[in-house]
């Protein structure tokens, strides 16, 4: 019989090609380069879209193969599509498509891709036999299995948010476990909030949050914070007295600590501890606005993100996490305009500089923004 969660989970039809382009560009600008220079040597890759629907994610995710790995004979690639309704993979299997899933692909992307069929669209053989679909139940069954292994990539988007908090962590753990090491799991933006995951740390990008597998036990965050302060100058006539209140970097260094583990309230309050020290650091207002956002409070996020750039002009982490939120509430002008100040601030430094708080550096996110369209 069918549990609750199982009939909501088939009851999500809402689906079409690159659907979340930030994402999307994510995966083509960052994950997707980083996972096959790591496989250059043993060739493989293999990826995993686990509640696939009809189709149009796996087959978005081939596409993006396509282009990245446009000489790819001597790869073995393994793309998975995974889905419990029989109905929805019978139509992926077929691989023919209405304009309603196209309403954020590129035009270009279409042209390439896909060949009119009346008032349908048929998905390029190529493409499709890059996909192997299967019916399977992400509650029930018991993961790994003989296929859905040593993943480098697991893309599980808009389905948790339709399990039980206890389904959450069991399905989560059974894909982080699916993932080999290094091997990254993609959830829609806000689903695994406040449910650690085993194996698991957290990675934010300008994008979004994306988790990735680590052997071992993660880092824990400290437990108190150590005293930060310059070494103590010590004269006869003005002895230094060393003092143990711990100072607002100190403080920022623990909530960013705390964030990184999934600790997403604590971290709030360490934030809050090191603004009431030093109102005026940056930092502390785009870490704020980068939680706010992971609960889904949008408008706070945005506020605090314009307070941040208020007191940092050139902070392109921030320019970018506006710009997104310009861009979330329809305001294309404004996100434009904001990425194109990024863009200069990124050209104007170093190309193997990093941009903080991002694993990116000035150089990717130049490649990034000047990407005519983003997905």
């Amino acid at each position: 019989m069918t549990s609750p969660d199982e009939r909501q989970a088939v009851r999500n039809g809402e689906t079409y090609f690159f659907r979340d382009r930030d994402q999307f560009a994510l995966l083509q600008l960052r994950l997707l380069p980083e996972l096959i220079a790591l496989q250059r040597e043993t060739k493989t890759l293999r990826l995993c879209s686990a509640g696939c629907s009809s189709g149009e994610e796996v087959y978005s995710l081939a596409m993006l193969i396509d282009m990245l790995l446009p000489q790819r004979d001597a790869w073995k690639i393994f793309i998975l599509g995974l889905d419990i309704d029989r109905s929805a993979l019978e139509k992926a299997r077929a691989a023919r498509y209405t304009q309603w899933s196209f309403r954020s692909i590129p035009p270009s992307h279409k042209q390439r891709y896909f060949t009119q069929q009346g008032a349908q669209w048929q998905l390029d053989e190529s493409i499709r036999k890059m996909v192997t679909l299967k019916q399977a139940d992400l509650i029930r069954q018991s993961f790994p299995d003989d296929e859905l292994r040593d993943m480098d990539l697991i893309l599980c988007r808009n389905v948790f948010i339709y399990f039980q908090d206890r389904i959450v962590t069991q399905v989560a753990d059974k894909l982080a476990a699916s993932l080999r090491d290094g091997g990254y799991l993609v959830s829609g933006h806000t689903e695994l909030i406040g449910h650690p995951v085993k194996r698991l740390r957290n990675r934010l990008f300008a994008e979004g949050v994306v988790y990735q597998r680590m052997t071992g036990a993660l880092p824990e965050a400290p437990l108190s914070v150590r005293v930060c302060r310059p070494p103590p100058i010590m004269t006869p006539e003005n002895p230094t007295v060393p003092t143990d209140r711990p100072d607002a970097a100190c403080l920022l260094a623990k909530a960013r600590s705390l964030a990184d583990t999934g600790q997403y309230d604590q971290a709030e309050q360490a934030c809050n501890q090191a603004m009431s020290l030093a109102p005026l650091v940056p930092g502390a207002y785009f870490l704020l606005a980068q939680l706010a956002q992971l609960k889904g409070a949008f408008d706070r996020a945005a506020r605090l993100l314009d307070q941040a750039l208020y007191l940092a002009p050139d902070d392109i982490a921030a320019c970018l996490e506006r710009a997104a939120l310009w861009e979330r509430s329809e305001r294309p002008q404004q996100a434009q305009r904001l990425r194109l100040a990024a863009l200069d601030l990124a050209r104007a430094r170093p190309g193997d500089e990093t941009v903080e708080p991002y694993d990116t550096t000035a150089a990717e996110i130049v490649q990034w923004l000047s990407k005519s369209s983003r997905l």
